[in-house]
């Protein structure tokens, strides 16, 4: 198991915080991770036999004391040298003594998508201002040119497929088949 596996478990780090300040009697370190975690005394001797396999704690004496618990200082070491590893890496990444990375972005493989009807639907113009068109939009249907009639107020012929209600389409208003 790698040394930042066994850390990266909750209960496991604060069993290493405890027994950095020195030994403990397994009792205590039940009691203390049952307590903090809400987990089993069975589940905590359960992280204390994997690090035990792993190497991570030292275990002394079964008698009247009981079992006394102590971190194994090689693992420290181990953490230290993984640990250093990734500072080694950080510190040689790729453009980090130039303060900048040697790539470039590159440059658009295609012009910007400009967007089209569906890209501005739902977006509130100011009056006057232009359109997806080029002509100036108003500000509401009491703003039309003198003379130009609304869609109600148009008929049927004169409203475009949209304006349509579902009886006035015909068969050509329901865009391409598929069958």
């Amino acid at each position: 198991m790698h040394v930042f596996e066994i850390v990266a478990e909750p209960v496991r780090r604060r069993i290493i915080e405890i027994l950095a300040v020195g030994e403990h009697e397994v009792g205590v370190l039940n009691d203390v991770i049952a307590v903090e975690f809400a987990v089993s005394r069975s589940a905590v001797s359960h992280h204390l036999r994997i690090m035990r396999d792993e190497g991570v704690v030292d275990v002394r004496g079964d008698g009247a004391q009981g079992r006394l618990y102590s971190l194994n200082g090689a693992y420290l070491e181990l953490l230290d040298h993984a640990v250093g590893e990734l500072f080694h890496l950080w510190d040689h990444r790729y453009g980090a003594l130039t303060g900048r990375a040697p790539i470039h972005p590159a440059p658009p493989s295609r012009v910007p998508h400009r967007l089209g009807r569906k890209g501005l639907r739902g977006r509130r113009h100011a009056p006057g201002e232009l359109g997806q068109r080029g002509e100036r939009e108003g500000g509401g249907p009491g703003e039309r040119e003198p003379g130009e009639r609304g869609p109600a107020e148009r008929g049927p012929a004169e409203r475009g497929p949209a304006e349509r209600g579902p009886a006035e389409r015909g068969p050509g208003d329901w865009g391409p088949q598929r069958w």
